[in-house]
């Protein structure tokens, strides 16, 4: 199957504080199995501190949505939830999504992962 973005949905009364403890840990696998900032971490721990002052105060963290090989886009709904996503088809999506996925469920995070369900991907999907 071609992976064009993964959609990883919390357990239905996860909040976003209940990420706080783990969350640096899920952008800093999502880094470093995507290879991005590798030679910069200084801009890694301010995409980070980002997060977590979100995270703290329960509310959603902008995850990493700036131009990049690939993205973590939290979505505008109330559920707890998020994607990892990237302009073309890549296994590396695939890759990124497993080690994120495991580590949330070592850590006691109950979850599911979707595959190619993001709005834009159906939108393009549509132009073919």
């Amino acid at each position: 199957m071609k992976i064009w973005n993964s959609h990883i949905i919390m357990e239905k009364g996860t909040e976003w504080k209940d990420l706080a403890d783990i969350w640096e840990d899920v952008l800093r696998l999502f880094f470093q199995h995507s290879r991005q900032f590798s030679d910069e971490p200084e801009v890694i721990d301010v995409i980070i501190e980002e997060n977590l002052v979100d995270l703290k105060h329960n509310r959603k963290p902008e995850g990493f949505n700036r131009e990049g090989k690939m993205r973590i886009v939290v979505p505008l709904t109330n559920r707890c939830e998020f994607y990892i996503y990237r302009g073309v088809y890549s296994d590396e999506i695939r890759v990124v999504t497993e080690k994120i996925s495991s580590f949330l469920a070592r850590n006691g995070i109950r979850h599911r992962v979707e595959w190619n369900d993001m709005l834009l991907y159906e939108m393009k999907k549509r132009r073919r």
